[in-house]
This record gives structure tokens, sequence and C-alpha cells, in this order.
């Protein structure tokens, strides 16, 4: 059954059910809400109920998995949330403004950290800037806390311009005030689910605590808190050095791509919280996008999922020609007839697959695009009006 087909079971039965929980037991049942996953007994990414007491930050993990470790430290998630005073875009002291229907919004590093300014003619509004989410590659939002609560900046820094322009999600209108104008006041809730992506330990024993988070996504932050492994491990008792960690590898498929859409979003994260048609904008959710591909699901293939052609590990490869062996392990000649996915080999080209089976959208507000991981034949150059990146 395709996920298309799925879906529209899903709302003939009555979506509720599936947000109560109508799903068989983990890896028997379809994308499930990373809200049910996170009620489940066991480690799932974005929990935050175990005590920072059994947490044993990446120096243990080094002693045993060093070379894995080393490599980690060099991708997008270890660097997805770090201290706004370490943010590469204010470095050397750098200041960044930008101006918008009278206001001028300024970013600057001091002795005393990062502060974020708003003023107009009538006056101005400052805070602190504690934390910067996004590693730079395509931008960076900052976090203000001010009055004990927490405020996402309404300018983001965005590396293709090199310049600040206003956060995705903000509203268009000019803001009422320097007040206003520093951002968008976000809930609690919003905040933990925000640091819970972007760092590791911020939320342990069910407490959130900002200022003892640990920048970007660590080694605990996917496979759980490591202090009963050590310990299993340094006695030898390797029975239970595996059963008190997270190893996802041995995750379904299903499994494998809610683990990844704890934070990326799952199918089923996107169907139940997202508007009725998200637009473009959806091709952000990659594993939703990846379970709507039609070689997903029964019919699909088991091979298919976010690690089948993404090392978390390692940086994200950008050379399009590398993923090309990913496709033809199934869609070769050579292989079996007795696979349940239809063999094929391309009448258009003979490398970089991606580029017209995932083509790169543009997205509104963001200065960048992003690859499509619906993966199909692409008919129609245009993704809910928007074109291909060239």
């Amino acid at each position: 059954m395709s996920r298309r087909a799925h879906e529209s079971l899903l709302i003939l039965a009555g979506i509720a059910l599936c947000v109560a929980g109508a799903h068989g037991q983990a890896g028997d049942g379809p994308s499930q809400v990373t809200a049910e996953r996170l009620a489940e007994p066991g480690w799932w990414p974005t929990k935050g109920d175990s005590a920072r007491s059994l947490y044993v930050g990446d120096g243990a993990c080094q002693g045993c998995h060093g070379k894995i470790a080393d490599q980690q430290e060099t991708t997008a998630m270890y660097h997805a949330g770090m201290r706004a005073d370490q943010a590469n875009p204010l470095k050397g002291n750098r200041q960044l403004k930008f101006h918008e229907a009278g206001f001028t919004a300024a970013l600057a590093i001091g002795a005393g950290g990062v502060t974020y300014t708003v003023s107009d003619s009538s006056g101005s509004a400052a805070s602190p800037v504690t934390w910067a989410f996004g590693a730079g590659k395509n931008g960076q939002t900052y976090i203000l806390e001010k009055d004990a609560g927490y405020i996402e900046s309404r300018v983001s820094y965005f590396s293709r311009l090199d310049a600040l322009d206003v956060t995705p999600g903000q509203l268009p209108e000019a803001p009422g005030g320097a007040e206003k104008a520093l951002g968008r006041r976000m809930g609690r809730t919003e905040v933990q689910l925000c640091f819970r992506c972007h760092t590791t330990e911020a939320v342990t024993a069910k407490v959130f605590e900002s200022e003892k988070a640990i920048p970007g996504i660590r080694c605990e932050a996917c496979h759980g808190p490591g202090a009963e492994h050590a310990t299993a491990m340094t006695a030898k008792d390797f029975a239970a050095s595996a059963a008190t960690i997270m190893n996802p590898a041995g995750l379904s498929p299903v499994d494998s791509v809610d683990f990844c859409g704890a934070c990326h979003r799952t199918w089923a994260d996107v169907l139940m919280q997202m508007p009725a048609n998200p637009g473009v904008g959806n091709i952000r959710f990659q594993p939703y996008r990846l379970e709507e591909s039609r070689c997903w699901g029964p019919n699909g293939d088991a091979r298919i999922t976010c690690v089948a052609c993404h090392d978390p590990h390692q940086p994200l490869v950008r050379e399009l020609g590398s993923y090309d062996s990913k496709c033809r392990a199934c869609h070769s000649a050579s292989v079996g007839a007795k696979d349940h996915v239809a063999k094929t080999t391309c009448k258009v080209a003979t490398s970089n697959c991606v580029s017209c089976h995932m083509p790169k959208y543009e997205l509104p507000q963001t200065h960048a695009s992003f690859t499509d991981h619906d993966i199909r034949v692409v008919r129609d150059k245009t993704l809910d009006g928007e074109k291909q990146s060239p």
C-alpha cells in the first residue's frame, strides 16, 4: 500500500485513532508521531527522563569509539547548536545589522557576550543572546533570554546572503514597537523541543535546564545516556553493555526512519501537526518525504532508510554521483527478479541519479534549496508552484 493510500485510510478511520496510539508495537506498524515514541519504554531521541548522572559525555565514548567520535565532531549535527559567543558569523567582533520599516536590528559580540538590539525613532530594546541554533551551512537563528523567557530572534543569519534577514516563520508584517521587534516569544514546550534537537542534555529527569545543555548533538543524544554501558564495558560484561545503550542499527525500516524523524519529523508527525497542505515547505522533513516515495512501505524495499544513504557519524556527502551506487543496489539489470522493487535501468542518464529523481527546490524565506526525498520519476518541474533549483 502506498503512503498516499495509507494517508487516505487514516483520514477515513479518524485521525484521532492514530494520535491515541492505534498502532502495533514498534516495528510492525506505520510511522508514529514522536510523542508516542517518547511515551514507550526505552531510549528514543529527544527523550529527557534519564537522570543527568547517567550521562558520561563524549570523552567516555572516545575510549572505545575514537574514530567514530572524531568523525562525528565534523558533522552539522555536532554543530547544530552553540553558545552565541561561538557563532561563526559573529566572530572577530563582527556586527551584523538589518533594516526593516524604520527599525534597525543589530547583533554584536562584546566583553559581556552577544547582544541583540532593535531601535527606531521612538526608542530601543535589547536582550542578551545565549544560543545560536543551526550549524551555519544555510543559516543560523538566535535564542534570546529576557524576562525569564525565551525569544526566537526576528532576524537570522543566512550564509548565501552573508547577512541577516527575517527568520522563516516570523510574521511578515513589520512589528509594532522595538520590544516586539526583538522576535517571537516562545512557549516553554516549544523551547524544550528546540533545545532537544539542537543540544544534548538540555532536559534530564524531565527538568529543562538550558544553562546545562551541551552544545550540539553528541553521542548520547542519539544513543542514550552511557554511564551504565561504560561501566559494563569496563567490567567486560558485554551482554549488559549491549542492553544498556541504544544501537539504531538493529531497528526495522519504519522505526529507523522514525528514529531520525524525532528531530527531522516523522511521516506521522507531519500528517498530525502540519496544515492540510503544507506546500513546498514540507520537503524540509526528509523522513516524511522519504515515506511518500513509491518504493517505500510493504511493497517497497526494506533497505530504504535514512542511514542507507547517510552516515550520521560523517558529514553530509554533497557529491551527487556518490549516491549512484545506492540507487544501483536496487535499480540494476543484474539484481535478481525475485526482489520486490521494480528493476529498471535509466534511459536518460547513467550517473547522478538523484539530480533527476530527488530534485532540489528553493524554499521561500530560507535563502537555500533543499533536496526532495520523495524518490520518484519527476514529471512536473514544479512542486506547489516552486521551481526546481538549478
